[in-house]
């Protein structure tokens, strides 16, 4: 089920109070950016680029298909009359003010919060908005989008798969560099000329997606240890995104075919990438807990 709340930050900034005019806005779920834009709105005061900011947001994010959206700004101004707890005063705001509310009606709730001009995310709007002002003084364009990631158009292509004696991941070791245990990769065919002079390597990194790994794990507690940890602080294979990072030794190559040593990854498990292990690899005081 997709989910359908987000977070927006949104900024406005005026060179000359009414002057040249931009407007900003990013978009999160679950503190990743997912869409961000910024535009030009030619001569305006700063509460009028304020508000084609939270326009311009909120009607994206309608587009979307965002339901709940808590909105941040560090217009105090902008954020209280959204609220309703002041009254729009000035008529050139009036039908602004109008058209954010009935965007605002679209959503099955809406939250409209003031934070500091010093937040970490107004910052990137902020930034977003000089750099407009900036391409715009030099003659380029007004309104371009800035690029959009989303989940969807993350896609992952495996480029081999691992064959080995390990048919369940309790079967694996803690970490491969643990067992003398030999496996093969099995480079599919056309990627085979990216093999090409690999033999001349001594020791590999395998990037494995491990595929049959928990991805809704966000804590665990290392082997031998009692405090519970972060997976973006331990190597545990189970985390949002499994992909999992392999030193191997390369014992021999044979057309596709790949033996290694070290590899702790169950029979079929897809090979994302292969890079030579360098010696910037080489890192002389490691984290304490570097063998989780």
């Amino acid at each position: 089920m997709k989910e359908t709340s987000a977070i927006i930050y949104t900024d406005g900034a005026s060179r000359g109070n009414p002057g040249n005019a931009a407007w900003a806005y990013i978009i999160l779920q679950n503190s990743v950016i997912v869409r961000k834009h910024s535009g030009y709105c030619e001569f305006a005061t700063n509460n009028q680029a304020e508000y084609a900011a939270v326009i311009h947001a909120l009607a994206d994010a309608a587009d979307k298909g965002f339901r709940d959206i808590t909105l941040y700004s560090d217009s105090q101004l902008i954020i209280r009359q959204l609220r309703g707890e002041y009254k729009v005063r000035d008529r050139c705001l009036r039908h602004l003010y109008t058209k954010a509310n009935t965007i605002v009606r679209k959503f099955d709730s809406v939250s409209f919060q003031n934070v500091p001009r010093s937040d970490r995310n107004i910052s990137i709007a902020d930034r977003m908005c000089n750099e407009t002002l900036d391409r715009v003084k030099k003659g380029g364009k007004k309104d371009i989008p800035e690029e959009q990631v989303t989940a969807e158009e993350i896609t992952l292509r495996p480029i081999g798969v691992v064959k080995s004696s390990y048919r369940t991941p309790g079967e694996a070791p803690r970490q491969g560099r643990l067992s003398d245990q030999i496996a093969e990769i099995h480079i599919f065919p056309e990627y085979e000329d990216a093999l090409y002079k690999i033999e001349d390597c001594t020791h590999l990194v395998v990037l494995c997606w491990f595929n049959k790994a928990e991805r809704t794990l966000l804590r665990a507690t290392p082997p031998g240890q009692k405090e519970e940890r972060g997976v973006f602080a331990i190597r545990s294979p189970g985390r949002p995104n499994p992909i999992a990072l392999e030193t191997v030794d390369l014992v021999s190559t044979r057309g596709p075919v790949l033996t290694v040593r070290g590899l702790d990854a169950i029979n079929n498990t897809p090979v994302l990438d292969i890079k030579p292990l360098i010696s910037f690899d080489t890192i002389k005081n490691p984290s304490p807990d570097d063998t989780e």
